[in-house]
């Protein structure tokens, strides 16, 4: 598994200040200023030549990446004792750039938790973190086996559950009120939400369209539907 980067000033001192599990942070020594203020995380500092970190990675960097020993990860008791008012599931998305905008954009409208499923599923790579432009932060991610045994147990501990689809029996999104505690699904790039998981909400809804495209990329649906979901 390759290791996790995170690249540039913010995402380093987010990550800091969040307490992620940081293995080593280089920094350049045109950037050696920067070690003061690192120094009371009480973190492993390697001083190098932007020239050295250019062997580790080609993403814009200011100077300092950090290297994670690894991406912390939840389950879903960790989530049921939480019990988050909103919840964002992600039903087998497989396109890290989808996953790292989903997760800024879930960042932007404080969704806290997001559930992926572990098997085909993106993984939280660096691309995704890079895509997510420190969206990690603050959110939570919860990795399963099972989508559908998943809304059956939210739906058993008291989570309404909404799936978003251009079904027969869909409502408008803008026509929805939506209770508390809530789960939203969001499907696939190719299938949208399973046939299962839309047998298991509570409500399927749509987004209205206007024009002649027929469907919107999933990050910019998931955008448009946690506007409304977190009112």
């Amino acid at each position: 598994m390759e290791k996790l980067l995170l690249c540039g000033r913010n995402s380093v001192f987010d990550a800091l200040k969040n307490n992620f599990p940081i293995e080593k942070i280089f920094i350049a020594k045109e950037s050696n200023n920067l070690s003061l203020k690192i120094k009371k995380y009480n973190v492993a500092i390697e001083i190098v030549t932007k020239k050295d970190i250019e062997k580790i990675t080609t993403e814009n960097h200011q100077g300092i990446i950090a290297v994670l020993k690894d991406f912390p990860i939840y389950d879903l008791n960790y989530l049921l004792n939480e019990k988050p008012n909103k919840v964002l599931i992600l039903d087998h998305i497989q396109d890290p750039h989808n996953l790292g905008a989903i997760i800024r954009t879930a960042n932007a409208f404080g969704i806290k938790f997001i559930i992926i499923s572990k098997e085909r599923s993106a993984d939280i790579t660096n691309s995704v973190l890079k895509i997510s432009s420190g969206g990690f932060i603050g959110i939570k991610i919860v990795k399963v086996n099972s989508i559908s045994a998943t809304i059956h147990k939210l739906n058993k501990n008291g989570y309404w559950i909404y799936a978003s689809a251009l079904e027969e029996k869909s409502i408008s999104l803008n026509k929805i009120k939506f209770n508390s505690p809530s789960a939203l699904i969001v499907g696939n790039e190719n299938y949208g939400v399973s046939k299962s998981a839309l047998k298991m909400a509570d409500q399927i809804i749509h987004i209205e369209q206007f024009g002649s495209v027929q469907s919107l990329n999933v990050s910019v649906a998931t955008g448009i539907l946690l506007y409304e979901f977190v009112k």
